[in-house]
């Protein structure tokens, strides 16, 4: 009324403004349509990211949702973006979570044999799974790409909770495949501990420490570092055999055991060097004991009361409290059965200069079948009886005198422990022999040229 009060022509205007809106509104039709449908897809949830899903022949993994479209990464690795309008109007199928698979890229040198690669990065991850590993599905490795220099390799596995693969289980996999290609001289180049401290540390151990200097770097030039991450478990798949194990970094935490019998509860530590050992940090509550005490009750009657509150008041922990207890039951199954309950066993922790593994470098014995823990990260030496036989030829030193040095240490240290010499050679002569024995071979290739590699180490 105004335009027209002023003698301007609305007619023009509002036919243009209305072309306008349609034009604008036949345009947003498509912008617009996504973007509902993308609020459809957030408030509703039909399918969140990390789930496989099928649609219009694409099979692949969401990836990322947004106003506008859904991302998804198809089985050969590409990513495709779906308008959510599309998706809106399709049939989306859903497939079963713990079934998609996702790659960690790693890279090595060009000259180590691919074969042995593949197999060390895939053990890395089998012997200790990570939690969000899906082990119904296969771990592997493939070599990806190849240059002169470097060689790129790929490790698929199946994580159970995809969203959660990414920013936790891939970083988690990169860390202990570098500490695994680390520990077989695969990774890249790694400083470790100057050779002046670690002649230090090997000079402090009892059996080496009237050796030369020249004795002692022939010792740890033979020997080799290994690597373990915070929380990695250092067993037979990880540690040399046969070797002995000197902490130079870190520290690594070692089991007791429970040994059961039919009177009563013994514990074998596994070394009484050093003595450093942590208890179960399991309070004992008025809560707690009685509950462990009606969990006793069950095998031997009501006195498991009276019996399981005098036995708080010796005891430091939860651990020991089970211990205690377990040998009022007389039924060996019965007194398994209540121990199951029981936390996990203390530990000695071994810190820099402490050592184990000597009866295994010595006499060739496995270490005992218990956990054994990387508490941070983590600096091994392995010393190897190819180290020992160098070290000990260059002083002159015959196996009969170190066999007395090894006798002697065993018989103030390892008596009694889990490294203690097995029965069958525990006679007076026996230990000597036994070393005599398994490190003979060693010392015939330093004497005799012709005689090719060393038993196995």
């Amino acid at each position: 009324m105004i335009l027209r009060i002023l003698g301007q022509e609305t007619t023009t205007f509002f036919t243009t403004s209305a072309l306008f809106t349609a034009i604008v509104g036949f345009a947003m039709q498509e912008p617009l349509g996504n973007f509902l449908s993308g609020i459809f897809l957030q408030i509703n949830q039909p399918f969140q990211i990390g789930d496989q899903i099928q649609f219009q022949g694409l099979e692949g993994v969401v990836e990322s949702i947004d106003w506008n479209s859904t991302d998804i990464r198809l089985n050969s690795g590409e990513i495709t973006y779906i308008p959510n309008g599309a998706i809106a109007k399709e049939l989306v199928k859903m497939i079963a979570s713990g079934s998609v698979y996702r790659t960690v890229d790693f890279t090595t040198s060009a000259n180590i044999p691919p074969n042995q690669v593949m197999d060390t990065a895939c053990k890395s991850v089998i012997n200790q799974p990570l939690p969000n590993i899906n082990l119904d599905q296969p771990v592997f490795v493939r070599m990806w790409s190849y240059g002169l220099t470097e060689v790129n390799y790929k490790l698929f596995y199946y994580p159970k909770n995809y969203s959660e693969a990414e920013n936790h289980t891939d970083p988690e996999i990169r860390c202990r495949v570098w500490y695994a290609l680390s520990r077989n001289s695969m990774g890249g180049e790694y400083q470790s501990t100057e050779n002046e401290r670690l002649l230090q540390l090997v000079s402090n151990i009892e059996f080496f420490r009237n050796l030369t200097v020249e004795a002692q770097s022939l010792l740890v030039e033979n020997s080799k570092t290994l690597l373990f991450d915070a929380e990695e478990l250092l067993d037979y798949q990880n540690l040399l055999s046969p070797a002995m194990f000197l902490v130079v970094r870190g520290c690594v935490a070692i089991e007791q055991k429970l040994v059961p019998n039919s009177k009563t509860i013994t514990f074998q530590p596994f070394s009484r060097q050093p003595q450093n050992h942590t208890q179960s940090s399991y309070a004992l509550k008025p809560i707690v004991i009685e509950q462990v005490a009606s969990e006793l009750a069950k095998y031997i009657g009501p006195v498991a009361f009276s019996l399981t509150y005098q036995a708080a008041k010796e005891v430091s922990s939860l651990y020991w409290l089970y211990a205690s207890l377990a040998a009022e039951i007389e039924n060996i199954d019965q007194r398994q059965e209540f121990l199951r309950r029981q936390p996990d066993a203390p530990t000695e922790k071994f810190l820099i200069g402490d050592f184990f593994g000597e009866m295994n470098l010595f006499l060739g014995e496995p270490l005992p079948l218990v956990k054994i823990t990387a508490v941070e990260d983590t600096e091994i030496f392995a010393i190897t009886p190819v180290a020992v036989a160098n070290a000990l030829h260059h002083d002159g030193i015959s196996i009969n005198t170190m066999s007395r040095y090894i006798t002697q240490y065993h018989n103030n240290y390892l008596t009694g422990t889990l490294q203690e010499a097995p029965s069958r050679i525990l006679n007076q002569d026996g230990i000597s022999e036994q070393i005599q024995k398994h490190l003979k071979p060693y010392f015939r290739r330093l004497l005799d040229p012709l005689v090719t590699g060393y038993p196995d180490s």
